[in-house]
Order: C-alpha cells, then structure tokens, then sequence
C-alpha cells in the first residue's frame, strides 16, 4: 500500500513539474513576441506620426489627403497586429474551429519584421480548407515556435520559408486531419542534434535557448491527439529542415486548455 501511495505521489509531483516547466516556455514565448510585435507597431507608427507631420506643413490639399491616407493605412496595419496579438494567447474553454490559413497568417503577422530583417523569402500554400477543431492558442504558440527556430536556422544568409497545409490521414488510426507543414532552407541539424530535438532542456542555443520549445511543442500536439514529426539534412545546397505536425479534424475534446 505505501508503495503505491509513494508511486502515486511520484507521477502527481512528475506532472506537476511537467506543467511548471509548460508555463514556464509560454512565459518564454510571450516573451519573445512581446519583443517582435513593439517592433512591428513601432514602425507603422513612426510612419504616422512623420504622414501627419507633412500633411500638417503642406498647402497642396491634395498631397495632404495622400499623406492622411497613407497614415489611415498605417494605423489599420497596427490595429491588424493588435488584433492577433490579444487572439494569439487567448484561452479557451473549448476548441474552436480554425483554418490553416488563418493559423499561419496569424503567426507570420507577428514575425514580419524578422522576416524581412533576416532576408526570409515566404512560400505559402494552403490546400486544406476544412477548418480543425483545436485550442487555437496552443495551436499559435506551436507554429510561433517552429517559425521562430526557421528563422534562427536561415539568418544570417538569407533564404526561404515554406508554409504548406493539405488535408491528410494518420495511416496508423485512419484518421483524417490536417497536415501542417513548417520548412525552412536553413542550416539543417545533425543526425546527433535530430536525435535529441524533442528532449527538454535539450538546446543548441546556448545561454538564449530554454530547450523547453520542441518539447512543449510535442506535447501540445500529442494532447490534441496528433503528431509532430521532424526531418532535416545538411547536404550543401539541400540543406534545411522540415517539421510536419498532424492535427485531427476532431481530436481537441478535453474541457479546459491547460
């Protein structure tokens, strides 16, 4: 009997730990885009208020209703950035329906100005169109991840980022989902650095890295019932890394995100 009371303590501090170490990476990850999004609101910003200066000094009204507008479009680009960043750590009681696109865009949106600052060409393709039921915050918080790393992988040469999505079937359950895929043309990883990818605290980013990205990440799909998988080479000229992440149709069916 006081062997199962101590096993039982021992998988209820376990878990505990496990989800301490959870919060601890999405404090990490609000982190990280708390930098991205002041940058990307600052920009726009910086344009209206040098748009409304010149609209206020110039007499020609018809260059000053160019520069009013220029501004309303600037402002409409900082609400846009607003608006995804109160949706992108939004907690649900329940899954909600999403398409890929709205997924990917969302996450892209944050990270434009490392994209452009890091010379990311983005190749989107999206031929899922039926929405899949997820925690969509948890969703954000995994692909935020894997765009973060494509692009630590590609800086500083510059290359591409490929976004796909098409539906697909988890041949081992023959359930349908979604097929979301995240490449970049990056460095790529070693056999030996592939092999420890989803460890904790495992990382090869030195003092930056928490090593917690990838395996909160894993976990995160495996409680929506999917998979996240990962391949990668680092042959000259085919370099890269590829992550491909499954999620069912209808595999989000606890009643709290957690």
């Amino acid at each position: 009997m006081q062997a199962i009371t101590a096993a039982s303590l021992e998988v209820t501090q376990q878990k505990k730990a496990e989800q301490a170490l959870v919060e601890s990476e999405k404090l990490a990850v609000v982190g990280r885009l708390a930098s991205s999004i002041a940058h990307e609101i600052n920009n726009p910003l910086e344009s209206v208020t040098n748009l409304l200066y010149l609209a206020g000094i110039t007499e020609n009204f018809a260059e000053a209703k160019d520069h009013i507008h220029m501004a309303q479009r600037e402002l409409r680009r900082v609400s846009a950035i607003t608006s995804q960043t109160l949706r992108f750590h939004k907690q649900a009681t329940k899954p909600l329906a999403v398409t890929s696109q709205e997924l990917m865009n969302s996450v892209v949106l944050m990270y434009q100005g490392r994209i452009v600052n890091a010379r990311v060409h983005i190749e989107e393709r999206y031929r899922a169109h039926q929405p899949v039921r997820c925690f969509e915050g948890e969703i954000r918080q995994v692909l935020s991840n894997l765009v973060n790393n494509a692009i630590d992988a590609i800086q500083p040469k510059g290359g591409r980022l490929l976004l796909r999505s098409r539906a697909g079937t988890d041949w081992s359950t023959g359930r349908h989902g979604l097929v979301l895929t995240v490449a970049d043309t990056g460095i790529g990883m070693s056999r030996s650095v592939l092999a420890r990818v989803f460890e904790p605290f495992y990382t090869t980013k030195g003092a930056i890295g928490t090593g917690l990205g990838l395996w909160v990440s894993q976990e995160i799909v495996k409680r929506h019932e999917g998979a996240l998988h990962v391949r990668s080479s680092q042959k000259p000229g085919h370099s890269g890394t590829v992550f491909t992440m499954f999620l069912p149709f209808i595999g989000a069916t606890r009643g709290e995100e957690g």
